[in-house]
């Protein structure tokens, strides 16, 4: 990845896109102005096309785009690493999230298909939302990056409580009060971020505001947390902002 030393890498929702819609002016900003000085990344749950929508909405390119919590690496716009959910654990969650009428969506890379619907159209980044007529026969064949369910309010913490004892070789983690993220075994934020550093020597600073980068917080050289986030998460990060743009006051 060329000879830049420092590899700056970004959640999406919540921080680099604060409101889940647009990226804020200062934000923008400062993310052009370190371009010449350090690797840029984005690390998400999203998918890359979604990644892609940002660059767009920005005009400009991340250098590493790190999608569904590792499940997709892309390094200087080459596929460097990819996983999906197996065939049997597949068909294993959707027996059970149809037995606990469980709402869902299942990302393809492409799409996002499942019982999952929002009235909130800004917060669907250029991906199509399918309600499959038959789960099984649908999503079975797909090579499936990420499934995320979606408990009723109140409910997410017994319901993840009890997808990490049914499934135990997966990757399970909360990302917001009603939202849980499944992706294959050890695949996550922090182990994309491991993988990269096999490949370049590189600092890493990381920047989030969710469960789900806990363990890119604890990968990076220097980590810092949205100010909004749940206590939880920001005991695990170096440093508390409550813009992304401020991570330039610690930065050389």
């Amino acid at each position: 990845m060329m000879m830049k030393k420092k590899l700056l890498v970004t959640d999406l929702d919540g921080t680099f896109v604060k409101n889940s819609q647009e990226v804020a002016k200062k934000d923008r900003e400062f993310l052009i102005q370190i371009k010449s000085d350090m690797h840029l990344g984005i690390a998400t749950g999203r998918s890359v096309k979604e990644i892609e929508y940002i660059e767009q909405q920005i005009q400009t390119t991340v250098d590493v785009k790190i999608g569904f919590n590792g499940g997709l690496i892309e390094v200087a716009g080459k596929k460097a690493f990819e996983a999906f959910i197996d065939r049997k654990n597949l068909a294993d969650l959707l027996f059970y999230i149809q037995s606990n009428d469980l709402v869902y969506d299942a990302l393809d890379g492409k799409r996002r298909i499942g019982t999952y619907v929002t009235e909130d159209k800004g917060r669907v980044w250029n991906v199509h939302l399918i309600k499959p007529q038959d789960m099984f026969a649908e999503i079975l064949p797909l090579k499936i990056y990420k499934i995320n369910i979606r408990p009723e309010t109140g409910r997410c913490d017994n319901v993840l409580a009890q997808l990490q004892n049914h499934f135990p070789n997966l990757s399970i983690c909360k990302s917001g009060p009603r939202r849980i993220e499944i992706t294959p075994s050890a695949i996550t934020k922090g182990s994309a971020i491991e993988f990269i550093c096999k490949k370049e020597s590189l600092e890493v600073i990381a920047v989030g505001d969710s469960e789900n980068d806990i363990s890119m917080f604890q990968a990076a050289k220097k980590s810092f947390c949205l100010s909004h986030a749940s206590q939880e998460v920001q005991a695990q990060a170096d440093i508390i902002i409550d813009n992304f743009y401020e991570v330039g006051k610690f930065i050389d």
